[in-house]
């Protein structure tokens, strides 16, 4: 559920059905493994979506662990298992002595296995009570639902919990078990083992029930006290930490099982956990980077740290309210730099009007009419901003007026859904979907009808959309519905919207957006044009401000300040960045960041103008918020500047506009003199020598500090 503070942020866009022009369509991927004794959106971009695909068996990333339903020929045991690497045995390819290394991952190993004896190769898993931080995970033999191990699975949780019913438990361990050691009962009622693993690592094990253990092999951990109904918690000591076993001993029988998001217009939001077991304790909960950076009341933090796989050390903190505060809101960074004037010299806005003419008389049709949302899109972007410079940037009414005119026409195609890609309403998981997918395959137009990519895709089609309604208020009005279910599709901000689920692409847990929707990986959801996902967040912002809904623009100036801070973290890596590794720092970007592996390259290319470009398009007046002047300068000057002479293709234009930000002259002269060099689809010269103008100023976006 969500909530509000002072004025309600998350209100609800609409709650009426989906566009009456979108036809609607069942999904041809059906979720499996999903308790439907509800009827609410089902969630596609999640961290336990790989347990509803195909056969369930790959892993989900909860953080710091990871899990996974072992069933199944190829493994080895049965049940439900957890994975935890630390950073020293993390795997660096290709060539692991090579600085920076092209990716680094965690190999994922069942470390210790929760299992029954009474757990066949056919028994079932039932996912339910799906949300934005949380899931319960019940295993259950076949055809016998009353017997059980349920699992209430939570961000940042630091026991792994496990509620038996009516089994026998069984524990494996595919490192081994060393040693088990019988401790004492502690306070509250549960007995504590403490596991010493073959791989040197030392778990603790708590259990509030009648149950003793024996070794049955160095594999295998057996009940022999017979079939078993209570609580069992897990957890791993970090190396070296002596007082870790006294927090998770006085914390034990505490569990989270969701939590409730407020959020204020200030920039304070709230994490409110929900508490499972014993509620007398306070919750431990893992921490991320981006999160201790922005507490904002005093939690109690502990020494018990433990490594993530992609996010740096995760830190366990007491409390069940976790508050924070951002204090850099973009509040004033709008359509256009507010003093953006006083930069543009006569001799700068002739030139600039000469360029614009040439765009304005460019075929728009041939432009921008594909069998692409997401192509389609940028360049419906692009002749929008044309428009803004014409009517709002060098005050050219006319020309404005005409150019305002021929895009019109052409975002009527895709407002009365006419063009070559229809989109449809997907009544099982319920979203926009493109129809490509389902006559192309599931990997058309990036997999968008399988829900990949929809914040990057959509977030054009809005931009647009918001630069029109704001040049022409009428047209804004008669298409609200069209613009309104698009964003409804990504960021419904409401449960009381019953047509969407909530904040699909957003995860409140890490600060970003994940792209991949429904398709298996080994290493979970993933991201890799974080510009485009700040875009989304801008260019609804915008469309906001243009409908005069200041609550709305209020969530979206919170969403992008988290989103600039977790950006800064995990993908835009600075010199002293402290969450990767020494040996992959000088990458400057991710490339691919997923759940368990951060990867150098794209799916597109492996060119490091690729892989540096697609975190920089498109270039707005956002991006110096999300990308500060000091990663500019580091990554120009480590990475981008050595290899410029060697780019040939359109990437280079985007490695300029981002160059703009930190030398606006060189950038600009660039753009005017070198009209053999093709630029971005989504770019025209106009806007490219109109931002090169005004970008290298501090005095017009602010100098973006973090407390």
């Amino acid at each position: 559920m969500l909530r509000y503070s002072h004025i309600d942020l998350f209100s609800p866009i609409s709650i009426d059905p989906p566009f009456h022009l979108f036809e609607r369509r069942e999904h041809i991927i059906q979720p499996t493994r999903l308790d439907r004794s509800t009827s609410s959106p089902i969630q596609t971009n999640k961290f336990y979506e790989n347990l509803m695909l195909d056969n369930g068996q790959d892993p989900i990333w909860p953080l710091p662990y990871g899990l996974r339903w072992e069933r199944g020929q190829n493994r080895t045991f049965l049940g439900f298992s957890i994975s935890h690497v630390d950073d020293d045995k993390k795997v660096f390819g290709p060539d692991p002595n090579k600085n920076p290394v092209e990716f680094y991952y965690s190999l994922y190993t069942p470390t210790i296995v929760f299992s029954a004896k009474e757990l066949e190769s056919n028994h079932e898993l039932i996912l339910s009570n799906i949300s934005e931080f949380s899931s319960i995970i019940k295993l259950f033999p076949y055809g016998h639902s009353n017997s059980y191990i349920s699992f209430p699975i939570s961000r940042g949780m630091s026991f792994i919990t496990a509620e038996y019913k009516d089994l026998t438990p069984l524990f494996y361990s595919e490192s081994g078990f060393k040693k088990i050691e019988l401790l004492q009962t502690i306070a509250n009622g549960y007995t504590k083992w403490k596991f010493f693993l073959k791989d040197d690592s030392v778990w603790l094990f708590y259990a509030n029930g009648n149950l003793t253990l024996e070794t049955k092999s160095l594999y295998k951990l057996e009940a022999t006290s017979g079939q078993y109904s209570g609580i069992i918690q897990i957890t791993k000591v970090p190396a070296g930490n002596r007082e870790a076993e006294v927090v998770f001993d006085n914390n034990v029988g505490t569990y989270p099982i969701g939590a409730e998001l407020q959020a204020s217009a200030d920039g304070t939001y709230t994490f409110n956990w929900k508490v499972g077991g014993d509620k007398s304790n306070p919750l431990l909960i893992y921490s991320l980077p981006h999160h201790r950076e922005s507490f904002v009341k005093t939690l109690s933090q502990t020494s018990i740290e433990l490594s993530t796989p992609t996010k740096g050390k995760a830190i366990a903190y007491l409390g069940n309210t976790w508050s924070f505060i951002e204090p850099n809101l973009p509040t004033d960074i709008e359509f256009l730099p507010a003093n953006f004037q006083s930069r543009l010299s006569n001799d700068k806005k002739k030139q600039i009007l000469e360029q614009a003419k040439k765009d304005l008389d460019l075929d728009f049709n041939k432009e921008i009419l594909t069998d692409s949302i997401y192509f389609s899109g940028k360049r419906l972007s692009k002749f929008a901003l044309l428009c803004l410079i014409l009517n709002k940037g060098l005050d050219e009414q006319n020309l404005g007026a005409i150019c305002i005119n021929k895009l019109k026409k052409i975002m009527d195609i895709y407002t009365q859904n006419q063009q070559q890609a229809k989109l449809v309403y997907d009544t099982t998981w319920k979203g926009i979907v493109c129809i490509s997918g389902f006559t192309k395959g599931a990997n058309a137009d990036f997999g968008n009808t399988w829900y990949n990519d929809h914040h990057f895709h959509y977030g054009y089609l809005i931009y647009a959309a918001a630069i029109l309604r704001h040049l022409d208020k009428e047209w804004g009005k008669q298409n609200e519905v069209w613009v309104d279910n698009l964003i409804r599709d990504v960021a419904n901000p409401s449960a009381k919207d019953s047509y969407f689920p909530v904040f699909r692409s957003f995860d409140w847990f890490n600060g970003h957006s994940w792209a991949k929707g429904l398709f298996t990986s080994v290493d979970g959801k993933d991201e890799e044009s974080t510009s485009e996902d700040v875009n989304f967040y801008y260019a609804t912002k915008l469309w906001s401000i243009a409908s005069n809904r200041p609550n709305f623009t209020k969530l979206m100036d919170l969403i992008l300040a988290i989103l600039s801070r977790s950006l800064r973290n995990y993908f835009l890596i600075e010199d002293n960045n402290k969450n990767h590794p020494e040996n992959f720092i000088k990458n400057k970007v991710t490339g691919i960041l997923f759940e368990n592996k951060i990867n150098y390259t794209t799916y597109f290319s492996s060119r490091i103008e690729s892989i540096h470009g697609i975190q920089m398009l498109p270039i707005t007046p956002i991006t110096p918020y999300t990308r500060n002047r000091n990663f500019v300068e580091q990554e120009w000057n480590q990475r981008l500047g050595p290899i410029l002479n060697s780019v040939n293709s359109t990437w280079k234009s985007i490695l300029y506009m981002n160059y703009a930000t930190i030398n606006s002259e060189a950038a600009y002269q660039f753009f005017l003199n070198n009209h053999d060099t093709p630029l971005d689809d989504g770019l025209s010269r106009t806007w490219a020598l109109f931002w090169s103008s005004i970008a290298d100023c501090n005095d017009i976006f602010g100098l973006i500090s973090f407390s």
